[in-house]
């Protein structure tokens, strides 16, 4: 048995299946994915790491279809929205927005002792939302208990500043696209936090409501350049909704016709909602 490394240090024996079931989520069919597995397994070696093993992945099944590596590099995908936590925040925003809520980004909010700078506020039906956006742009990096103590401290202080507000039901939401600690689950759920990792909770997590919601950002599209992805950032534009919707967008990066054309197919199918 092949022992990998995993973004944490950890090393574990090596599971196809995990490569099998990470393929098929995003409608890769079966022979194809075999086909992935058997290369893997051939120039896998010991201690190899997982962000290597995804690489032979990715770029085999990128020979085959850009849409589907598209959609299998998502995670790396979030992780590639920048240095800083600040579009990150706007992603969620948007995910928000798509479940019908109005949503503000960097808002400063009243609490009982101090002001609060809160990431995203969300509302909706008289539900108010105080969203708390970690952000990491590299594996291997969890939220700890400390993250969840302070979030709840913070949630505590406004709801103490607009009690007198009975009409509105306050919650505090804490997203990373990472993972949470066991003790930081343990803590938010029982302080009535709603947690959402890349993979918390079961249904519902980070990567359902991208995959549900089919609103990827452009940092999944396979053939954009970083100076191009840069640009239109800097731009506000981060969904490929926005490109599928509005191709002209692409209009001031003059891409070449043949790589604009593969651009907007792979937003097409990208926003498709599963």
């Amino acid at each position: 048995m092949v022992n990998v490394i995993k973004a944490s240090g950890e090393s574990v024996p090596f599971d196809p299946g995990k490569i099998r079931k990470s393929l098929n989520r995003v409608g890769t069919d079966r022979n194809l994915i075999e086909q992935v597995v058997d290369e893997v397994s051939n120039e896998l070696t010991e201690g190899m790491s997982t962000r290597e093993i995804y690489r032979i992945a990715f770029r085999l099944l990128r020979k085959k279809s850009q849409a589907l590596a598209a959609k299998y590099h998502l995670k790396r995908a979030i992780m590639q929205l920048g240095i800083s936590g600040y579009p990150f925040e706007k992603y969620v925003a948007e995910l928000l927005r798509h479940q019908g809520f109005q949503v503000k980004n960097n808002q400063m909010v009243r609490g009982y002792c101090v002001n609060h700078e809160v990431d995203v506020t969300a509302r909706k039906n008289g539900k108010m939302l105080y969203v708390e956006c970690k952000y990491h742009n590299r594996p291997g990096i969890s939220c700890d208990v400390k993250v969840s103590l302070y979030f709840k401290a913070r949630v505590l202080d406004i709801e103490k500043a607009h009690r007198h507000e009975a009409s509105l039901n306050v919650e505090g939401w804490l997203i990373t696209n990472t993972r949470f600690t066991d003790d930081a689950l343990k803590y938010g759920t029982c302080a009535g936090l709603h947690l959402i990792s890349w993979n918390y909770p079961q249904k519902g997590s980070l990567k359902d409501l991208i995959e549900i919601s089919g609103l990827y950002p452009i940092t999944c599209i396979t053939n954009f350049t970083r100076a191009e992805v840069s640009r239109l950032m800097s731009n506000n534009i981060i969904l490929c909704q926005s490109i599928h919707n509005h191709p002209a967008l692409l209009d001031s990066l003059r891409i070449p016709g043949p790589r604009r054309e593969s651009i907007i197919r792979q937003c097409h199918t990208l926003c498709q909602p599963t």
